[in-house]
């Protein structure tokens, strides 16, 4: 049995389940990735140090980019537990399973950033659940300025500490102007979007 055959069944089981949505493998890897205008769809088939198989994770990135050029899990899901691999007949149905759920759970994504009001709206709710990371408010802020409401991105942006004020700053400074906030975050997201060789945006940003 060669040794990366729990490997082809992944990708090909991504191909199937994936592929209609928009989405496409990042290279040999166990990363897929969909373009969504300003944020990629991610969904990753982690392997695990210690056992053939698969974790399945989905993620959003945001392509004004916290990190740029490196694909940032910037709001990341665990979907399930660990599927592990023990003959191809087990593992092929299971991977199946994980990769239709992976395309579901897109879905979701989809609906809950479809446009930017709606994407700032559900990044300033989470804020106020008390549980998120050091670039949350971040990511909040930017996305409320691109949607218009520069009040809000004022205080997103302000609210921020190191390692996230320095970048932030730049955006502060254009906060009373929409226009020339827009055309920096713009500037961001097609850099980003060149490195990703994503090409023109599937509707407009």
């Amino acid at each position: 049995m060669a040794d990366n055959e729990h490997g082809r069944i992944i990708a090909s089981q991504a191909k199937i389940a994936l592929q209609p949505s928009g989405f496409r493998r990042k290279g040999q890897s166990r990363t897929w990735i969909a373009d969504r205008g300003f944020w990629l769809s991610v969904v990753e088939f982690q392997p695990s140090s210690w056992s053939k198989g698969s974790y399945l994770n989905v993620a959003v990135h945001w392509l004004w980019g916290s990190l740029r050029h490196t694909l940032t899990f910037d709001r990341c899901e665990r979907v399930g537990s660990f599927v592990e691999f023990e003959t191809p007949e087990q593992f092929l149905p299971l991977a199946g399973q994980m990769a239709r759920k992976a395309a579901e759970v897109d879905q979701i994504h989809q609906s809950m950033f479809a446009s930017l009001p709606t994407a700032a709206t559900t990044l300033v709710d989470e804020l106020k659940s008390g549980e998120h990371g050091v670039w949350a408010a971040f990511h909040a802020g930017v996305a409320a300025g691109l949607a218009g409401d520069l009040s809000t991105a004022r205080f997103m942006l302000q609210s921020v500490r190191e390692p996230v004020a320095s970048r932030a700053k730049s955006l502060l400074a254009h906060v009373d102007d929409a226009v020339a906030f827009r055309s920096q975050v713009m500037e961001m997201i097609e850099a980003e979007r060149t490195y990703f060789k994503l090409g023109a945006p599937p509707t407009a940003i």
